[in-house]
């Protein structure tokens, strides 16, 4: 038997997984500018920023938005996907606000981690091989919004995870 078409495929797999660690590398490091590009994405689909805050009785950060024909503000509030700081913020949640979570083209009424690990998986798997426009993050969106109001429902949020979105948008911060 011959031993080079074993030598082969194994440098095959250990260039393969060089370049898959240095493109993971590189896609990771862009989901700095989340926070502008939420607020850029809010502001382009009619709502009106409105300031940084805090959920009550903790130090989570939220960023609150005024919207057309709602009396109370919307809330969206960054949540890691491991779901770590998702009890303290259901816990702190404002009356009659109902939670929306969102993780680039996918939503759910209630934190289902397993479905959220599997979208940021299929993403970051996509992206070593740059087969999707998205940028995989370790955070997703609590967008939380009152009862009553609908405009956070129409929201399209995947510009938040768009790797030409943020890169626009990381351009425009240096400016």
């Amino acid at each position: 038997m011959r031993v080079w078409p074993l030598h082969f495929v194994f440098a095959l797999i250990l260039i393969g997984s060089l370049a898959a660690k240095a493109r993971t590398t590189d896609v990771l490091s862009e989901s700095t500018s989340l926070e502008a590009a939420v607020i850029r994405v809010a502001r382009s689909q009619g709502l009106a920023y409105r300031e940084h805050t805090t959920i009550a009785d903790t130090d989570i950060r939220a960023l609150a938005f005024d919207a057309p024909a709602c009396s109370r503000p919307i809330f969206v509030v960054f949540v890691l996907v491991t779901f770590d700081q998702a009890s303290l913020v259901r816990s702190a949640r404002e009356p009659h606000y109902a939670p929306r979570y969102v993780y680039i083209d996918r939503s759910w009424d209630k934190p289902h981690r397993l479905a959220v690990f599997m979208e940021r998986m299929k993403y970051a798997v996509l992206a070593v091989f740059n087969f999707t426009q998205y940028v995989p993050s370790w955070h997703l969106l609590l967008v939380e919004s009152p009862q009553e109001c609908k405009a956070a429902e129409t929201i399209d949020w995947r510009m938040v995870w768009d790797r030409d979105y943020l890169s626009a948008v990381r351009s425009m911060e240096k400016l």
